[in-house]
């Protein structure tokens, strides 16, 4: 497979929706930019080339892809399958989804409203696909592929409707999800009690009685129905993407293929909704990536770990598929907000720090979308140039990341984000029976929250799935938080006392392990496991009923809700609830330790009054010698303001510094360093300068100032 050899650095461009004659234009600022990539063909292209069934329509394609040859630009191309071309909708309207209320996905709203499994769909994705690799294997420029666009269901359900509508329920899906229940639980006796507890209980005599839910487990309807279909939908989207991995590499074995998604958004916060399960998604392809866009919706006004947090999890997705991982699409200017928008006027400093939060998190690729202004629709979507290709402020933040990748290219492919010190387990079986309870913005609260103390202290947090604990992959991280992880199957719970008794820490909250992998209530709380690694004989759920929590002499609020606990002899209570009951409690289980906090402790740390979580980390961390590879420590700032990250190679390591902060600021950094020694330090961007340090047996320091919100490198070459 043909890899690129360095950090791909480009935007997203439609050819087919601009005027020829402003191509040249475009790709001349590009270069001038440092550009060398472009990603074309992902929406509404599939119609422009074969409007009529059969007839493809190319020249003007070629006509692009010879003009981005001749500037020395590489193509990515789209397979552009999430959005049929409407002769399909016409001719096989039932290709269409279709909702629990029997009414097909409008035509003309959002992409990906073909059902995947559609056969008629099926056959025209299989006959564009094959005729566009043909097409660019011919291309002297041809870089790679990506799949689709955001693959899923359509971000929007139809009319309005409650999610329980947007799901396909057409007959080729009823088919093949009763082939995945078959394949799943082997005979109608296993489904039928698998799939009883609910106010109904039906007994099922053929396979085809079996139907998907069509209410959620809020209203009663089985959770192990609902969690059957939400995890059949997300197999069944990776098993698509890995169909048109297939199909591409019938006629092209040497490009490689790519998929974009995201994480996190505010209508599906963990793909529950759209069906996406990255973790399974990266197996698929060659390369996962992810989506950046912190201003739409104005995230970091209210979120102020969120990219860190958005990074963090897309670089621990690609790690765990051993590949580099991308940014297929990096917000390029204000957006969102229709005609009262933008949502975020994005500016040439966020340019910078997008940038740089990306490399720093080990991106190995960057797409700009768009690179011109859209008038597509009443929508602010600012981009690098103007709607007349005329260059703005953010073209020149984007000209100064492309002559930084340019002239530290190799050090960028090479050097690597070390493996976090700490990790947050996910699980998608959780997420899935959460969302169908309701509850998932809490769920999300939980992740922020724990996401955020770990960040905050300047720790290096990497997101886990469940199969990585069965691997043995997470036994080096000291610590192992499970935010409001209430689904922990027997299975799981015996990998997580496996990881503690060599010597982890396991963190957990309130209602943790509380259901089994079917989403039922454990018989007896908590489970065997569960009880050895926290030292708990017995968990009785509660009100918290404002009780607050008292630890060393401080009094915290608690968070949503309260665990009453039984507790073994030998368990400490770090501090109680202001009845007396224990609020936090530490066990030793082998050569590690299990902490519970009897509260949702977790989401309640966005709160400044319920913030019992850091300080718990304190004890935690310093008992057990652990502390964050970098330490920062700045004047005038509050929470994590100024956000550096490192990237290593055995000659060099840079720490790259983003900055949010809006006055000048006095920044000291420390590094911890026990191997090498520094030959020399330097700081800036493309101009640098020298930079005084003073290096002990164990760290280095610096001292610097940051001018009001610049970005900053500091670059340490080794002996």
């Amino acid at each position: 497979m043909k890899l690129p050899s360095g950090i791909p650095y480009g935007a997203s461009y439609p050819p087919l929706a601009f005027d020829e004659s402003s191509w040249d234009k475009d790709l001349e600022l590009m270069v001038k930019a440092g550009m060398d990539i472009l990603r074309i063909g992902d929406v509404g292209v599939w119609d422009r080339i074969e409007a009529e069934k059969g007839v493809y329509e190319l020249d003007k394609f070629q006509r692009f892809y010879s003009r981005a040859q001749e500037f020395g630009i590489q193509v990515m191309l789209s397979t552009g399958t999430c959005s049929p071309p409407l002769w399909l909708g016409i001719q096989h309207p039932e290709s269409r989804i279709k909702s629990s209320r029997g009414e097909l996905y409008p035509l003309g709203a959002s992409y990906h409203w073909a059902c995947i499994h559609n056969p008629d769909f099926q056959e025209a994705c299989e006959r564009y696909i094959n005729e566009m690799t043909k097409f660019a294997v011919k291309q002297p420029n041809h870089f790679g592929w990506q799949i689709s666009n955001e693959i899923g269901f359509p971000f929007n359900p139809t009319r309005e409707s409650r999610d329980i509508d947007l799901y396909c329920y057409c007959d080729h899906t009823k088919n093949e999800f009763q082939g995945w229940l078959k394949a799943k639980y082997g005979n109608l006796e296993n489904i039928t009690e698998a799939w009883s507890w609910g106010s109904t209980n039906y007994a099922y005599r053929e396979w085809s009685d079996l139907f998907a839910p069509e209410a959620l487990p809020v209203t009663w309807s089985s959770v192990t129905r609902w969690l059957d279909w939400r995890l059949f939908w997300q197999q069944a989207f990776t098993d698509h993407a890995a169909w048109e991995h297939k199909l591409i590499r019938k006629n092209d074995p040497d490009h490689p293929t790519s998929l974009n998604i995201f994480n996190f958004k505010g209508f599906d916060r963990f793909g529950t909704f759209t069906g996406l399960d990255q973790w399974k998604k990266s197996k698929v392809v060659d390369f996962i990536g992810y989506d950046l866009y912190p201003g739409s919706g104005n995230k970091l006004a209210s979120r102020p770990e969120h990219s860190s947090m958005f990074l963090d999890h897309g670089r621990s997705v690609s790690s765990f598929a051993g590949s580099d991982f991308w940014i297929h699409e990096l917000e390029s200017g204000p957006i969102g907000g229709w005609l009262l928008g933008p949502d975020h006027n994005t500016d040439d400093q966020d340019i910078l720090n997008m940038c740089f939060e990306s490399l720093g998190h080990d991106a190995k690729l960057l797409i700009y979308m768009p690179w011109r202004e859209w008038r597509f629709q009443p929508l602010h979507w600012g981009a690098i140039v103007d709607l007349n290709s005329n260059p703005t402020p953010r073209y020149e933040a984007a000209s100064v990341i492309g002559k930084y990748i340019k002239e530290n290219n190799d050090f960028l492919k090479n050097a690597r984000v070390k493996k976090g010190e700490v990790a947050l387990l996910e699980s998608k079986s959780n997420a899935i029976v959460l969302r169908g309870m309701g509850q998932e913005d809490q769920l999300f609260q939980a992740q922020r929250g724990a996401y955020r103390a770990f960040w905050e202290k300047g720790y290096r947090v990497d997101f886990i799935s469940e199969s990585q604990l069965s691997a043995g992959e997470a036994d080096s991280y000291k610590i192992i938080c499970m935010p409001l992880m209430g689904l922990i199957s027997r299975e799981l719970a015996q990998k997580l006392k496996a990881y503690v008794l060599q010597g982890g820490i396991l963190i957990g909250f309130a209602r943790c392990g509380t259901m089994d992998r079917q989403g039922w209530v454990h018989h007896e709380l908590p489970i065997d496991e569960l009880r050895d690694i926290f030292g708990l004989n017995k968990i009785i759920p509660d009100h918290r009923d404002d009780q607050g929590i008292i630890l060393d002499g401080q009094k915290f609020d608690s968070w949503l809700n309260r665990d009453i606990l039984d507790l073994q002899e030998e368990t400490e209570i770090l501090a109680t609830f202001e009845d007396g009951l224990p609020a936090i409690t530490r066990a030793s289980c082998g050569k590690g330790l299990g902490i519970y906090l009897a509260t949702q402790a977790d989401g309640g740390y966005l709160n400044p009054e319920a913030r019992v979580l850091l300080n718990v980390l304190d004890d935690v961390t310093e008992d057990r010698h652990i502390s964050p590879d970098l330490k920062i420590s700045c004047v005038n700032t509050s929470g994590r303001e100024i956000d550096p990250h490192v990237l290593d190679s055995p000659g060099r390591t840079e720490i790259l510094i983003t900055n949010y902060v809006d006055t000048p600021t006095e920044v000291e950094l420390t590094l911890k360093e026990t191997q090498r020694e520094v030959d020399q330090a330097v700081i800036g961007v493309v101009d640098q300068e020298p930079l005084k340090i003073n290096q002990t047996e164990s760290e280095i320091h610096f001292s610097f100032k940051l001018n009001s919100k610049e970005v900053q490198i500091i670059s340490i070459k080794w002996k």
